[in-house]
Parts: structure tokens; sequence; C-alpha cells
């Protein structure tokens, strides 16, 4: 629940849309006393029945296109190299299925490719640029070898300008790129913050890890993001923020 409530939050270009606003709103009033009850979610999974019903036929023929694109982006994204040929076999893909143009991820990969393709050369730039739009859709990122990213933990986060971090308390998640998660407790100590070890009403900022196992939301590393956003329901003033949030932040 927690979950699909910050998703539909992060997908902006779905905020005029009926049925999302309907789900958002049911979703917010089952999570608003911090309680599900099981009616409540026998009352969610039916309204989702009842819009899959509805939309059965072409949102099935839909999503199984999306499928075939992400697998086909993340052969893509597998070897980190991006070349012509790839780049048309691509673009020939979206061309065939139409339908699903306009729709996330294809509708990113299109913009994209529209201005890598408009002059009919594809720079080494363009290339760079096409090759992290598509490791971002698919989680990946080969700039640091053997490694996987999970993408799904950034849903998360909060925007946040600056950093206050002496005299703050942190809590960490996850694991770490720029070091584990024992250095980075030290090197937060060093700057003059307080650190916890779980979620409280008195935590500032939760960070979060970049690196994730897949089942990421059925460990520790879960049950802190959803017990800071149960404590943000109830009006705690507590930040979620990434790795990279907070490296960059602290220069």
């Amino acid at each position: 629940m927690l979950f699909l409530d910050a998703w539909l939050k992060s997908q902006q270009y779905l905020a005029d849309h009926d049925d999302v606003v309907a789900i958002l709103q049911q979703v917010g009033d089952i999570l608003q006393d911090g309680v599900i009850t099981p009616e409540e979610l026998a009352g969610m999974q039916s309204a989702i029945e009842a819009l899959n019903g509805e939309k059965a036929g072409d949102a099935a023929v839909g999503m199984g296109r999306i499928n075939e694109l992400i697998g086909f982006l993340t052969g893509v994204a597998s070897d980190g190299v991006l070349n012509d040929q790839e780049v048309d076999a691509l673009a020939s893909w979206l061309n065939r299925n139409e339908t699903i143009r306009g729709k996330w991820p294809a509708s990113v990969i299109v913009n994209r490719l529209n201005s890598v393709l408009e002059d009919g050369i594809i720079t080494e730039e363009e290339r760079h640029d096409l090759m992290v739009t598509v490791n971002q859709v698919t989680g990946n990122d080969n700039s640091v070898p053997d490694v996987s990213y999970e993408s799904s933990t950034e849903v998360w986060e909060d925007e946040v300008d600056d950093i206050k971090v002496a005299g703050s308390m942190f809590c960490l998640t996850g694991e770490f790129v720029s070091g584990d998660r024992n250095s980075v407790d030290t090197n937060l100590r060093l700057r003059g913050a307080e650190t916890s070890p779980n979620v409280n009403k008195n935590v500032d900022y939760l960070v979060i890890g970049t690196l994730a196992s897949r089942d990421w939301l059925y460990t520790a590393h879960g049950r802190k993001i959803e017990k800071a956003q149960l404590l943000k329901r109830k009006g705690v003033n507590i930040n979620c923020i990434t790795e990279r949030t907070l490296l960059r932040l602290l220069g």
C-alpha cells in the first residue's frame, strides 16, 4: 500500500488520470490512520480488480509490449555499449509498436531517440546520453562494474535542497557504494551528526544506500523505509534521501 501510494505520487504524467486519482484518494484514506484493516485491503483489491476488468483487453496487450521493451532495453544495457545497430533496432521496434509510444518508459526512449536521430548523425555524446536513459529505465548503472542497482528505492526519496548535518539525527539503511555503513556512519558523526540504528520520531534523515537486492522490500532495509513513511503520515518531520543525494549535498 505504501509503495503504491509513493509510486502513484511520483508519476507526474498520470496526475490528471481519473482512475489514478480515484485509487490515490482511496490509498490516502486507508493509510491516514496508520492502520490497514483486512476490510480496507479487500476494498482496494475489489477496486483494482474492477479497473482491470474494464481495461483488460488493451491493457494486457500494452503491458506485454512494455515488458518486451524492458527486456530489449535490459539486453542493450547489459554490456554497457550502445552501437548503431542497436539504436536502429530500437527505433524500428518502437515504430512497429506505435500503441505504446506515448506510455512510460517507451515515451522517454522515443523522446531521446528523436533527439539523437534528428540530424542522421549519432555523436558519442548522444550515444552516452541515450545509454544513460536506458540505464535509468532498466535500473542498471555500468559506471561501476559488476554492480546492480535497484532504482525502485528512489521512489521514496524526498526532495531536499540542503542538509543540516551538525545536530541532526541520521539513520542508515541498505548497502552503500561510498563505503561500508560504518564508514558512512563515522563520516556523519565527524561532521557533528548523531546516528541511530533504528527509525524513530527523533530521526531527521533516513539515508537509503544505493545498492539493494531485488527483495529489498521484505528485508530490514524495506522495513525502515516503511516505518519512516508511517511516521511522516503521523506528522513526524523525517526526510528520506538516497546515498547519491547525501554525497551531492555534502560536497
